[in-house]
């Protein structure tokens, strides 16, 4: 079953709520592509200590080859810096070097490429689509960035593009075709006053970025809204497939049902639910101890089968439902951390083993 989520397929987009161990997940999916043959690229965002050193990139931000495998294929992995990734484009796409460096020196650009809702989610699939178009890897798979509701991840690029469109930048640049400019502009409509309290909120300084913010950008804007048009033709091809990673929590649940209908009705093609971490492996308690387990072990065993029963029952109603859109698989919480590439192996079995079982 894992050939068939690898077969035809060049992208695996794995999204999903905070805290479900979306980025262990990710990993581990690549793992398994690259012990099929496959010459893979995990992108991550920020991977705990343990999985960073794990994938041999630590401290670096450039696409590396992860070290300590035995694959039949070859896997690599890189965390993806947004700042650099946002100046990339940039850089690519604005026809005057001067421009470029005006912008990269504006306060504004600073924040944007940085702390702006939707700019890590634009240059996740920016760099996505830049491993893509180069061709030099046959899957790759993108851990993408935690979000409030994971449908913001889809929706953001098209948000940031519609900031920039032209008919925002426009109205500073050339307010009403009088080549006048934004400064022009206040000063001309009689606006001093709106110019005045804008000044005593946020200081003049932010005033002259903002004008000279989207005088510089003209360049770029139109480049934005053409990549954001390629990275969702990349996005619903039927290459690229959705999995789609919760954890029990039944706000999580219903999220995730949620994600699943926004992921159809956007064209996009949802291909596996992974439930992360939803039972642990239980014990032959009696193989446990010679002479048979005590009283109190034994009662305390019981209750915890009995709550992870309960939470069997919502598992199933949520798989129903689910099963009509993707495979759903369940996976258990593993005893040990997963802190090495064997860890990861581990994982990778697992998943594999319940795709199999399907």
């Amino acid at each position: 079953m894992a050939a068939e989520l690898f077969k035809n397929t060049k992208v695996l987009v794995c999204v999903g709520s905070g805290g479900v161990g979306k980025t262990t997940v990710a990993a581990s999916l690549a793992v398994l592509a690259a012990k099929e043959g496959k010459r893979v690229l995990v992108l991550t965002i920020d991977p705990a200590k343990r999985l960073a050193q794990t994938l041999g990139i630590e401290g670096t931000k450039d696409i590396t080859k992860v070290p300590g495998q035995n694959f039949a294929g070859e896997l690599y992995a890189s965390v993806i810096d947004h700042k650099k990734t946002f100046d990339d484009f940039v850089s690519r796409a604005a026809q005057k070097s001067e421009a470029a460096k005006k912008i990269f020196e504006n306060s504004l650009y600073k924040q944007l490429s940085t702390n702006l809702s939707g700019s890590q989610e634009f240059t996740s699939l920016e760099k996505l689509y830049t491993a893509y178009e180069s061709g030099q890897f046959d899957l790759i798979i993108l851990d993408t960035p935690p979000t409030k509701h994971a449908i913001d991840f889809l929706n953001a690029p098209q948000k940031l593009s519609a900031l920039f469109s032209e008919g925002v930048a426009k109205w500073f640049r050339d307010p009403e075709g009088k080549k006048s400019g934004f400064f022009g502009h206040l000063l001309q409509t009689g606006t001093r006053q709106v110019l005045k309290v804008l000044e005593n909120l946020t200081g003049s300084q932010f005033i002259r970025e903002l004008g000279d913010f989207f005088m510089n950008i003209e360049q770029w804007q139109g480049k934005l809204l053409n990549r954001t048009v390629e990275v969702h033709r990349m996005l619903v091809s039927p290459t690229t497939k959705f999995v789609l990673v919760t954890s029990f929590d039944q706000a999580k649940l219903k999220e995730a049902e949620y994600f699943s209908r926004e992921i159809k009705k956007g064209g996009y093609h949802l291909d596996t639910v992974i439930l992360n971490r939803i039972f642990p492996t239980w014990l032959d308690l009696k193989a446990e101890k010679k002479g048979g387990p005590d009283q109190a072990l034994v009662d305390l065993y019981e209750q915890m089968k009995s709550f992870y029963n309960h939470r069997d029952t919502l598992y199933q109603q949520f798989e129903s439902r689910m099963e009509k859109e993707a495979q759903v698989l369940r996976i258990p919480d593993l005893v040990q951390d997963i802190s090495d590439l064997s860890g990861l192996e581990s994982l990778s079995e697992l998943i594999s083993e319940r795709e199999q079982q399907k």
